[in-house]
């Protein structure tokens, strides 16, 4: 039997969350797409990571958030943590996206002792 479990994310943009999985070094598929769990079982996702050992991670659109699918059989303990590290590069890009549509260019990155990263922003009045 398999254990899908759905977690509630604060993401909302699939195509910012597309470009943090690849950031993460993962291959994601958009579309109307499955996510494989144990014994041949799926789930409809609107974005999913295919992953060696047939148990996928997907996010599905639901109203205007974005919803975690995994079969936690596949991630053990280890899928609050995946979630964390994904949300980290989420959000890198939506400050990206919004400083940028706010006229700053962004001038430099540095990641932190602590994991987090600083953007330096700039603009020109």
């Amino acid at each position: 039997m398999s254990h899908f479990t759905r977690i509630k994310t604060k993401l909302r943009n699939l195509a910012l969350l597309e470009k943090a999985l690849r950031d993460l070094g993962y291959q994601p598929t958009a579309g109307n797409v499955r996510v494989r769990g144990w014994n041949g079982e799926s789930r409809r996702a609107d974005l999913v990571v295919p992953m060696a050992n047939h148990y996928d991670f997907g996010f599905r659109v639901v109203g205007d958030e974005l919803v975690l699918l995994a079969d936690e059989w596949g991630f053990r303990d280890n899928l609050t943590e995946l979630l964390g590290t994904i949300t980290q590069r989420y959000a890198y890009h939506v400050c990206r996206e919004q400083a940028e549509a706010q006229g700053f260019q962004v001038v430099g990155e540095e990641t932190q002792a602590d994991g987090s990263i600083r953007l330096v922003v700039q603009r020109y009045t």
